[in-house]
């Protein structure tokens, strides 16, 4: 650092003696300077006067930055040329934000599975609705033949019995007095039949009738009394259909149990029965 004391005498000098010349200026400077403790220059002013203030005053901010980024390059093996040549770096390009590409469309293959798929359940369930339709129509083959074998004459014992009364005439009248829904009128013809021969071998016949020409009326108990004396003739051809209307007559006044009983046991007891596909048709609904 520069000595206050060296520093006095020459601003004292410099102030007096300014007018005395060139040379007397030129030995206060070189005095002042061997004075201090290392040599530098002192600034002068505009008039040539040396300024010992702002020789004094400490270096800016910016000299001292500027010191600091010079000590910096020179370690980096930077001169002051090159770095001012240098190109500011950039900061580097932010890829352009893409969404992500939609879910590809079906191919044509897939377009062609899914319609064949397609068909085929249409197919499947084209194949459903005839089987179910086929399943109808049996039965109701089934029972047009049951019907047709209650309603064909029994040759032999027709012979045998027709005599003056006419039975087979008067039987054939009651079955068409039925046919008409005339159900009441039917039942008191089969019930005429019956109390003047029920040894005839149509007999178990007009009991039948009897129960169908109550069902028909819609009165079910009565029905069931007179389906369940069919059971009292021996060997008699109507006992399958009896069983399949007893179902039939429990179903209609909401007992499940007793119908599902009377199906079971005309599949059991009269396996050949045309009626049995029509009584296992109903288990399936119970």
């Amino acid at each position: 650092m520069i000595q206050k004391n060296s520093l006095q005498a020459p601003r004292f000098f410099s102030r007096k003696l300014y007018g005395c010349g060139g040379t007397l200026l030129l030995c206060l400077a070189l005095l002042t300077a061997c004075g201090g403790s290392k040599q530098m220059q002192a600034p002068e002013t505009t008039e040539g006067e040396v300024d010992i203030d702002k020789l004094l005053s400490t270096p800016t901010d910016q000299e001292k930055q500027n010191a600091e980024d010079a000590e910096v390059l020179k370690l980096l093996g930077i001169t002051p040329e090159q770095a001012q040549t240098e190109t500011p770096k950039t900061e580097p390009a932010v890829p352009e934000y893409k969404p992500e590409a939609a879910a590809p469309a079906k191919t044509d293959l897939q377009k062609e599975v899914d319609r064949l798929q397609s068909e085929l359940n249409a197919k499947n369930q084209q194949v459903t609705d005839l089987r179910n339709s086929l399943m109808e129509r049996d039965a109701r083959i089934q029972e047009l033949q049951g019907q047709q074998q209650m309603q064909t004459p029994r040759a032999a014992a027709a012979r045998g019995i027709a005599g003056a009364d006419g039975f087979v005439q008067r039987y054939a009248d009651a079955r068409n007095l039925y046919e008409q829904h005339r159900y009441a009128e039917s039942a008191a013809a089969f019930q005429a039949i019956l109390a003047e021969n029920d040894k005839n071998s149509y007999a178990d016949n007009c009991q039948y009738w009897i129960g169908e020409c109550y069902y028909g009326m819609g009165k079910y108990a009565q029905a069931i009394a007179e389906f369940e004396k069919v059971f009292t003739f021996a060997k008699s051809n109507k006992s399958d259909a009896a069983l399949l209307k007893l179902g039939l007559c429990y179903l209609q006044m909401g007992d499940r149990q007793q119908a599902r009983s009377e199906f079971e046991q005309l599949i059991a007891n009269y396996p050949s029965s045309p009626f049995v596909e029509k009584a296992r048709k109903y288990l399936t609904r119970l």
